[in-house]
């Protein structure tokens, strides 16, 4: 099983294919198969000719677990997908980045930027500039407090509650994922997302009650592009035919 550590801790990737190389980084609570492989992403990105590479977020997926807070964050998890490149001896990449991946994809866009090509946020929104209700000062508490409890919250916002799920079943630790969710997410700033040089796409749900839409992050951005998917909520952007087409067709177009 393909692996690289960080600090003691070992963090699962896999490699699909060969072509232009795009890194998927998935939502909280999940993993690379439960959000992207098994919707039919590595699919709908290889027939474009794209190598998939999958990344297990530290506390998620195959990765290792640990329960404290200070393993994760931004620059943490940031770091480890730099690391990534390094251990492929790749110099750059695109970025496909769903809910708490848009997070990271857009960190690394900004810190990061003569590392990574036209890339993709989805299932994100303002929130990521550090607006209410959806910054993450904001949903990653909420998200905490849910996977803490020992039975499913179900006096909590459904929205909320499903992590809970998602962290037992999907995910395969539900404290590491909590731990994940104290981790340390600064906004971007608007200064700092009008750096990013690379085109970037950004997709969100017409509903989504996490982290809302993304008119003002697209706009913000030096090359952003807006595509807001009708109907669709935070959790069904991972199955939607839409936006996989539209990802994949606007990172092939960078060729």
């Amino acid at each position: 099983m393909p692996s690289f550590t960080r600090d003691g801790y070992s963090i699962h990737y896999e490699v699909h294919g060969e072509g232009k190389p795009v890194i998927l980084l998935h939502g909280i609570c999940v993993s690379f198969a439960g959000n992207f492989a098994g919707f039919g992403w590595v699919e709908s990105l290889r027939k474009q000719g794209m190598q998939v590479i999958g990344l297990d977020f530290l506390g998620h997926g195959k990765s290792d677990k640990p329960h404290v807070p200070s393993a994760y964050g931004s620059h943490n998890l940031a770091a480890d997908v730099i690391k990534l490149l390094d251990h492929l001896n790749l110099t750059a990449a695109s970025l496909v980045g769903f809910s708490l991946g848009s997070v990271i994809a857009l960190h690394l866009l900004h810190t990061h930027s003569e590392r990574f090509g036209r890339s993709v946020l989805i299932a994100t929104g303002d929130g990521l500039l550090g607006l209410p209700p959806h910054s993450m000062e904001h949903v990653a508490p909420q998200l905490a407090h849910a996977l803490n409890r020992d039975h499913y919250p179900s006096e909590l916002p459904k929205h909320v509650a499903m992590y809970w799920n998602f962290a037992t079943k999907v995910g395969g630790d539900r404290l590491a994922s909590a731990a994940a969710a104290r981790g340390h997410y600064p906004p971007c700033t608007p200064k700092d997302a009008a750096r990013v040089s690379s085109e970037v796409l950004v997709i969100s749900g017409e509903i989504d009650p996490v982290l809302g839409q993304g008119p003002s992050l697209a706009r913000t951005l030096a090359h952003g592009r807006y595509l807001e998917i009708a109907g669709a909520d935070h959790f069904m952007l991972a199955a939607s035919e839409e936006a996989k087409e539209a990802a994949a067709h606007f990172l092939a177009d960078g060729e």
